[in-house]
């Protein structure tokens, strides 16, 4: 079976990837670097049952040339976007270039290759201020910041898609995602905090501390993935990805102060910042995961605290690799 994954090179992609090649795919990345690096796969660079490209989503020209080879193509894991709140308000054109027109070419290059999976990373975003919790899968959808409004426009590409071409798409809807996978980005809360604490920093909550996130690990996320692959049952579907509870930041932040303190005898102050703009502060932000447990027997495996104690233990190796 023959995978393309859009944003390849990062953080969630690139954990993707290393997963499909020991569950023996062939893979093809695309990613234009803009976040990622190709560095964290060096190790499969030799690997014949991986190619690795460097290219623009937001180009059908681009994606096409870089992509002309391909013959068979069963699956596409479109995770190449521009992520997050702040990085959308900063560059709000390439945010829509890149999260709406850009999917709309990684769709048409799905449906010119007759692939049978499209699997489109969404976003708890796409709901805005949830109305009542836990948030199911047919709660409103009201996005507040530009984020949420590409993401949305994106699910609304790939179910037009799905009803218009029979392409068989499954959109999933992550929670807050944390942890180590090939590699570690350091602006998700979790892995922030960690960093900031162990490099003697204070830890900076935006607001008061009580929003509630749904919080879930990276090879959670991965194996949810890739275990949609071979569900031909699963199409046009929309599964929330998350752990179903919601940890306050507070909560994760005292969880890492109470775990540096203990083991490691080590001090961590905590500062409070006002809130960020376009940003909501929901005291239990949570989702339902009804649907993805009865659906695709999902569970979650692995817990916030290991999730912080294993984030803490890389960055302490890495300190230490780098002599700091």
């Amino acid at each position: 079976m023959t995978v393309l994954v859009t944003g390849g090179a990062g953080y969630i992609g690139s954990t993707v990837i290393r997963e499909l090649l020991s569950r023996g795919y062939d893979v093809i990345s695309v990613d234009n670097l803009y976040r990622g690096d190709y560095k964290y796969l060096s190790a499969f660079k030799d690997n014949p049952h991986l190619k690795l490209t460097v290219g623009d989503i937001s180009s059908a020209g681009e994606l096409d040339n870089l992509l002309r080879d391909v013959q068979d193509l069963d699956a596409v894991i479109h995770l190449a976007a521009v992520p997050g709140l702040k990085r959308c308000l900063d560059d709000p054109g390439r945010a829509i270039l890149t999260n709406v027109y850009g999917t709309f070419n990684v769709l048409e290059f799905a449906r010119k290759h007759d692939a049978q999976k499209f699997i489109f990373p969404s976003s708890g975003a796409v709901y805005g201020v949830p109305k009542f919790t836990p948030i199911s899968e047919d709660h409103p959808l009201n996005p507040i910041n530009l984020y949420g409004v590409t993401k949305l426009s994106g699910e609304k590409l790939v179910d037009s898609y799905y009803f218009n071409y029979g392409l068989s798409t499954v959109i999933l809807r992550f929670g807050n995602i944390y942890g180590v996978g090939l590699f570690t980005y350091w602006e998700n809360v979790i892995p922030k905090f960690v960093r900031q604490a162990l490099e003697g920093k204070p830890l900076t909550i935006y607001g008061t501390g009580e929003q509630g996130r749904d919080f879930i690990h990276i090879l959670d996320v991965v194996d949810a993935i890739i275990s949609l692959l071979d569900r031909k049952d699963v199409k046009g579907e929309k599964f929330n990805l998350g752990s179903g509870k919601a940890v306050s930041v507070n909560t994760i932040a005292n969880s890492i102060s109470e775990i540096l303190r203990g083991e490691y005898g080590r001090d961590v102050k905590i500062i409070h910042l006002p809130p960020r703009k376009g940003e909501p502060y929901i005291k239990d932000f949570y989702y339902s995961t009804e649907r993805i447990r009865s659906r695709l027997g999902f569970k979650v495996h692995w817990t916030v605290k290991d999730g912080i104690k294993q984030i803490v233990t890389f960055y302490l190796e890495r300190m230490e690799g780098e002599g700091l």
